[in-house]
Formats: structure tokens, C-alpha cells, sequence
């Protein structure tokens, strides 16, 4: 009986020295939105890029094979209001690769990012062309973004 009592109290006291996990406070689907997506004329590297102003928007957008028709909706965002996380997937040697987003979960100080890679299933027939997908995608800003 004693040492269930001393295993009950050992259990509550680590149960009080825990620090509680930031709480969740919005999974809306309407908190960000991906503006753009492509399948080609991305980075070479997996990566990921946090835009938070036009200066470094600008360079970015230089760098990648943007069609000249996307370039009025990607003219449109809105640095003010949103940061831009650009999540490229690297180069891939076939077509049938995407990149999405799984989730993005809110809290009050930060956007979590969850990414879902996609890639061709087995004997799936694919186009024989170096291809590198990313997309871009507009947060709140004032938000410490985390991208997995």
C-alpha cells in the first residue's frame, strides 16, 4: 500500500513539472493560402525560403522559371499583411513528383507548415524530363514559421 501511495505521488509530481505544449489554436484552411504551384523552374536543392518583404521577393522571383502570365498573380501578394514560405521539392530526374501541403497548424505565435511530397508509384509511366516542383504559399505575418 505505501509503495503505491510513493509511485501515486512520484506520477503527480512529474505530471506537474511537465511544461504544457503550446495549444492549437486554429486549423482553418482559410488562415493561409497557396498561391502558386509549379511543376518546373524551381531550385535544384530541397529547400525552403521565408519571404518577408518585396526586396527579397523580387530576388527570388528572379532566380526561378516563372511564365510570364503567372507573374500577375504572383504580383498580387501582399507582403504587408502575409509572409511567403516558397518549399521547393529539388531537382527530380522524371516527372510524376509534387509537392502539397498536408496540413498547417496555428498557434498564437506560430504557423506550422506540414509538407506531403509526392512521388510517381511503382510503374507508374512518367514524362522523361528533369522536372523540380515547389510552391508557394502566404501566412499571416507576425507568425514564427515552422516548416517540416
Amino acid at each position: 500500500m505505501f509503495k503505491n501511495i510513493v509511485s501515486l505521488i512520484g506520477v503527480c509530481l512529474l505530471f506537474l513539472s511537465c511544461k504544457p505544449a503550446q495549444q492549437v489554436v486554429a486549423k482553418e484552411k482559410d488562415k493561409y493560402e497557396v498561391v502558386f504551384k509549379s511543376q518546373i523552374g524551381g531550385k535544384k536543392e530541397k529547400s525552403t525560403q521565408i519571404i518577408k518583404n518585396y526586396e527579397e521577393f523580387n530576388a527570388l522571383i528572379t532566380t526561378l522559371n516563372v511564365e510570364e502570365e503567372s507573374f500577375g498573380k504572383l504580383l498580387a501578394i501582399d507582403l504587408e499583411k502575409y509572409d511567403l514560405v516558397a518549399c521547393f521539392l529539388g531537382e527530380k530526374t522524371t516527372g510524376g513528383y509534387d509537392i502539397d501541403i498536408a496540413d498547417v497548424l496555428f498557434t498564437a505565435t506560430t504557423a506550422q507548415i506540414i509538407l506531403k511530397e509526392i512521388g510517381p508509384e511503382k510503374n507508374e509511366i512518367v514524362t522523361d524530363a528533369f522536372t523540380s516542383p515547389y510552391l508557394f504559399v502566404l501566412v499571416p505575418k507576425n507568425k514564427t514559421i515552422l516548416v517540416n
